[in-house]
């Protein structure tokens, strides 16, 4: 099984995952998931997408963005035993100055496969905590993506308090946020209680 997974950058935003094989199918599932989300927002302003240069993802994001305004970066990296050798970056749609600041690189996902490898046994190498169940993996993805969005605090996401005076050092000098809360979907960092008594809407 593969782990394919978007992220909205500026907030750290995990929008959805899927699990399968690198096909076109599972793709174009994790694009339309996306492309859901940011329906939400104005077709105005260009949709960046930045992938590696898996053939399926460009396939998918072809044929869910249709009638969406957007431009495509592929990061092409080349590797000799392990070692990488060379970076190249393809605009499939777009220019360079499309993609502004560090926006031209993929380390921000890598960053998330870092943190699930650490999270979840079943992405670890050379153990015996490999997965078993297709349903226990997608269990253990879910439970990592409420704790990853709505109760950890990103210290990239944290805002200085203009507010604050210098000399005085035991006021709060920064104001901590989550995923979910710089996305503007929650005001205050969530628990697992929350999670657990939440209630489920039934309809039949």
């Amino acid at each position: 099984l593969w782990v394919f997974i978007g992220i909205d950058v500026p907030t750290r935003f995990w929008i959805n995952f899927e699990l399968g094989s690198r096909t076109t199918y599972i793709a174009t599932k994790l694009v339309e998931g996306i492309s859901r989300l940011m329906g939400n927002f104005s077709s105005d302003t260009p949709l960046k997408i930045t992938t590696d240069k898996l053939a399926a993802y460009k396939n998918s994001i072809e044929s869910v963005f249709k009638t969406r305004n957007y431009v495509y970066l592929q990061i092409v990296k080349k590797r000799f035993r392990k070692i990488l050798i060379t970076v190249k970056k393809c605009f499939v749609k777009g220019e360079p100055k499309d993609f502004p600041g560090k926006a031209q690189n993929t380390s921000y996902i890598e960053r998330i496969n870092l943190t699930l490898r650490q999270r979840i046994s079943f992405l670890r190498r050379k153990s015996q905590g490999f997965c078993k169940k297709k349903e226990n993996f997608n269990h253990a993805l879910w439970i990592n993506l409420f704790n990853y969005n709505y109760m950890r605090m990103h210290k990239s996401l944290r805002i200085l308090i203009d507010e604050q005076e210098k000399h005085d050092l035991f006021q709060k000098k920064w104001h901590h946020q989550t995923p979910a809360m710089a996305m503007g979907l929650t005001q205050k960092q969530l628990s697992w209680r929350f999670l657990l008594v939440a209630p489920i809407p039934v309809t039949y």
